[in-house]
């Protein structure tokens, strides 16, 4: 276990904590959007997709786009002027999908819900990426426990979420669902005010601070200038690192389980007879699950490193199984999606703090400019990404067809087996040196600090 940096005592001013919440608030609401999405749209694809097995299509276009978007986020960042710039556009282009997304439901056109879903996942991608821009706001020791912090804003959008998909699903009679999208379009133009205020999130590497590009202190030798082709080097360099390899692996096979388990949940209860109302409240425990103990995971992996929580993680994805499959009360089904939720909790925060860690130390041998740095952080971040939401997506697509082939109950053998194959890459990861803290050289708000702040 890693112990805090010496100066850990005298860097509480070295938190930007007004940005730290905002991007935890900005989280709650782009989550919710997602929450809402997975509680109606699968129903709302059912009254109008070419077959039963075509149900889960259009949620696997948002999971799917996730991903690409997500590939896509280094690129949109540098030609956008930096992440505040692209979370603003990112927010005004979930508005327009809400919109296309209410207008498929009115004229019940399938297609046109799965492009909606498709330019959801855009906002989804950056909503996913603050809890990798926080690393910017604190010093190192305080990392894991923001990226918990952030991810906490997840239980305001684990509620909200499903709350306002139950409440306007039948706004307009006779549109069914229209209305959903509605107050998806609400909760993203909040986001928009939250990244628009003036002054409440800025990013040091760019242009937050004058001083952001000064070297470290104690840097006594600096590597190359990173280029267009260094920032292909760093995900080079961190897929050679064996911990980041077992990192992705777990976050990967923690979101796909979990996505392959969750996404027909809302079909397998309305098949059994079980009411919106009730599809929507297993819902919102499932989310609660996935979000509440995040500031708590966060501080277990700061104090115990990240290898013992994803394996906590994983034991409680096959105890997830068992319960889901043993009855198919509301009972079983709420408790199974609670433990399911919980489970994907500790392994992906567990995974973020190593990818993070990982993606700093390897930008930071590569040297340059904090914005060059920056990007190439923001690359091996993206491709961790990209390959989590990629299985992600492969298991949403194939849930739906799980479900009308084998059934409920034995769906529930893929997650035992994702969970077998989780501790194998946990037993694989070695022990890093700093396995309790995100550690790289950097300033933070251009005060000269340890670790890299300006990476993220």
């Amino acid at each position: 276990m890693a112990s805090s940096p010496p100066d850990a005592a005298d860097d509480a001013h070295l938190h930007d904590w007004p940005a730290v919440y905002a991007l935890s608030a900005g989280w709650a609401l782009s989550f919710s959007v997602v929450t809402a999405s997975i509680t109606a749209t699968n129903l709302a694809s059912s009254a109008f997709s070419p077959s039963a097995s075509w149900n889960t299509v259009p949620l696997a276009f948002l999971i799917v786009s996730i991903s690409a978007w997500s590939l896509a986020l280094p690129s949109l960042f540098a030609r956008l002027g930096g992440r505040l710039n692209t979370y603003r556009a990112t927010s005004c282009v979930g508005v327009a999908a809400s919109a296309i997304a209410a207008a498929a439901c009115a004229t019940e056109s399938f297609g046109a819900l799965c492009v909606s879903s498709a330019l959801f996942g855009l906002p989804a991608a950056a909503g996913q990426s603050f809890r990798f821009a926080v690393l910017a706001l604190v010093p190192p020791r305080s990392r894991p426990k923001c990226i918990g912090l952030v991810l906490t804003g997840g239980i305001v959008g684990a509620v909200l979420g499903p709350a306002y998909a139950a409440a306007a699903k039948d706004l307009f009679q006779s549109a069914p669902f229209a209305g959903v999208y509605l107050c998806t379009g609400v909760a993203l133009a909040l986001l928009l005010g939250v990244v628009c205020a003036p002054g409440l999130v800025t990013f040091p590497s760019e242009g937050g601070d004058a001083n952001a590009d000064r070297a470290p202190a104690f840097a006594a030798v600096r590597a190359p200038t990173v280029t267009s082709s260094g920032t292909s080097a760093a995900v080079t360099l961190a897929t050679a690192d064996v911990g980041f390899r077992c990192a992705v692996a777990v976050a990967s096979l923690s979101y796909g389980a979990m996505s392959f388990l969750m996404s027909p949940t809302p079909l397998s209860m309305r098949a059994g007879g079980f009411s919106f109302d009730t599809v929507a409240h297993v819902i919102t425990i499932h989310m609660l699950g996935m979000y509440a103990p995040s500031f708590v995971t966060g501080k277990a992996v700061a104090k115990r490193g990240w290898r013992p929580v994803a394996a906590a993680g994983a034991a409680l994805f096959v105890a997830a199984g068992a319960a889901m499959r043993d009855g198919r009360s509301v009972a079983h089904y709420a408790g199974g999606q609670l433990t399911l939720g919980v489970a994907w909790n500790l392994c992906f925060v567990a995974a973020t703090a190593e990818v993070g860690r990982v993606s700093l130390r390897v930008s930071a041998s590569l040297g340059g400019s904090a914005a060059e740095r920056a990007k190439s952080a923001q690359n091996v971040q993206a491709a961790a990404d990209v390959a989590t939401f990629a299985v992600a997506g492969a298991a949403s697509v194939a849930s739906g067809a799980a479900l009308a082939a084998v059934g409920w109950n034995d769906m529930q053998i893929v997650g035992w087996a994702c969970a077998g194959l989780m501790l194998c890459a946990v037993g694989a990861s070695p022990v890093a040196a700093t396995d309790g803290a995100i550690e790289a050289p950097s300033t933070v708000k251009g005060l000269v600090t340890r670790g890299d702040d300006s990476q993220a």
